[in-house]
């Protein structure tokens, strides 16, 4: 018979994998420090989350540098084509917002265009994770992907920049629930959207094996 704090109970099993998050979260944020890094940190933090509950699921350190090292060089240019291009977008938005009329309206194409690329950039890292492509398919297949599955990509992509938002909105509240941001709030937030991806690449995974 199972106790509470039997190691296969499953209570334990939940605590197991709060965790493996902790430690995730910590090393994802320490690999993004130089910020050139942060396509191959995400990268690696979807290998781990997508292979959590699976067969190759194995330790989270260990899973999580191969994975970093494997995609680095891919995964970072991939992160400079989206920074420039969602970059380039918002400064544009936000230059075209503050001028007169009829100028003014054009932010919103910009506008439209760093939401697409927002997109975009929530598929690329999960798909680098799971398929080998090279970058302009990868590319392309998180053009195709975010629109296809427009409700779950809004969601998934409200997840990923919430932190952010609460910054620009309100930066005493960020820094007040900071603990959550520095404690698991990205690799849960992985986690999440882990699973959201499960059944977009499910007819691919099962073509590839």
């Amino acid at each position: 018979m199972q106790t509470l704090f039997s190691p296969d109970s499953k209570f334990m099993q939940a605590m197991s994998r709060v965790c493996d998050l902790l430690i995730l979260n910590l090393i994802f944020l320490l690999s993004c420090i130089p910020v050139i890094t942060i396509g191959a940190a995400s990268t690696a933090l979807y290998t781990v989350c997508f292979r959590f509950g699976t067969e190759r699921e194995q330790g989270v350190v260990k899973s999580y540098f191969r994975a970093f090292r494997e995609n680095f060089k891919q995964a970072t240019v991939l992160w400079l084509i989206l920074m420039l291009c969602g970059g380039t977008a918002c400064w544009n938005a936000v230059f075209f917002y503050q001028m007169p009329s009829p100028l003014h309206y054009a932010f919103i194409l910009f506008a439209g265009l760093f939401v697409l690329a927002l997109l975009i950039a929530a598929y690329v890292f999960p798909l680098l994770s799971q398929f080998s492509n090279d970058s302009r398919s990868t590319l392309k297949n998180a053009l195709i992907l975010s629109i296809a599955y427009l409700p779950r990509s809004a969601v998934i992509a409200a997840i990923l920049v919430f932190p952010f938002v609460l910054l620009f909105l309100d930066l005493y509240l960020f820094f007040q629930t900071g603990f959550i941001w520095v404690t698991f709030y990205f690799s849960a937030a992985a986690y999440i959207n882990s699973l959201l991806l499960k059944k977009v690449f499910a007819p691919f995974l099962n073509e590839e094996a």
